[in-house]
């Protein structure tokens, strides 16, 4: 396991959106993606990621980044986007409940791949803002726009709490990278063997539990979901109450570190 860093800019949304809770967005129709991509291009986004890659190359030269960016040093990042919009789904906290029928998981956000004049990668997440699509976030590397093209006929979905990527398709949960196979094991779980995990990781951290109510967000493990704070993945945490509400404000770009194996 090698330690991942990963910058992000704009709002980190805690579980509310990322778990799929009750404030999730229900997805749209398929017009939804060029929509979204329509956002994700205009001035505005494009200025906006053309600072994010100003942004990386300070953190990489050990600079601060919370300074604003010139316009003109953002447009010579002549940053484009890269691939088409996927849809991003989460692990829903009424699956890990056991309410039923609910999904094991649900619609949070579109997401895009980009890329900097220099070779920089990142991902713009987008939400929709009463009928249109705007750009939340963005963030370095391109896991949440590669792994979602991934669905081969099933559902690719996240379990963010432990930065773990799964394809659902003919009953079974599988694993697309090194952490969920380190889950799940490189033949997957039933979905009733996958909830019996995941319940056994989450359910006392649902909301409304003591857990969240203490504001106690340590850190996790692909095997036993629990487990000491983790501090390598800074604001990630953030995410570990299952449909949480509210959302982390990041001040300029706040640096997200991650534990992941394998990749994309």
């Amino acid at each position: 396991m090698r330690a991942t860093a990963r910058l992000a800019t704009g709002a980190l949304i805690g579980g509310t959106v990322l778990m799929g809770g009750t404030a999730a967005l229900a997805a749209g129709p398929p017009s939804d993606e060029a929509a979204a991509a329509k956002a994700a291009a205009s001035p505005a986004a494009l200025q906006r990621l053309g600072a994010f890659f100003v942004h990386l190359d300070q953190h990489r030269r050990g600079q601060l980044v919370d300074q604003a960016v010139p316009k003109a040093a953002a447009q010579a990042k002549a940053p484009r986007l890269e691939g088409s919009v996927q849809r991003v789904h989460s692990l829903n906290p009424a699956f890990v409940k056991g309410d039923g029928g609910a999904p094991v998981a649900t619609f949070a956000y579109m997401a895009v791949g980009a890329v900097s004049a220099s070779g920089q990668h990142a991902t713009v997440w987008l939400t929709r803002t009463g009928a249109g699509w705007q750009v939340m976030n963005v963030i370095s590397g391109s896991e949440e726009a590669v792994y979602p093209a991934r669905a081969q006929g099933g559902t690719v979905f996240t379990e963010p709490q432990i930065h773990a990527w799964y394809r659902l398709k003919d009953g079974r949960v599988t694993a697309l990278n090194g952490t969920a196979a380190s889950s799940v094991g490189r033949s997957g779980v039933t979905v009733a063997a996958y909830r019996r995990l995941v319940r056994s990781r989450y359910a006392d951290k649902l909301p409304g539990t003591a857990y969240q109510r203490s504001g106690k967000l340590g850190g996790y493990s692909p095997a036993t979901g629990t487990g000491d704070p983790a501090p390598d993945r800074g604001p990630a945490p953030a995410l570990l109450a299952l449909g949480a509400g509210g959302a982390v404000t990041a001040a300029g770009v706040a640096l997200v570190r991650r534990r992941r194996q394998g990749g994309c």
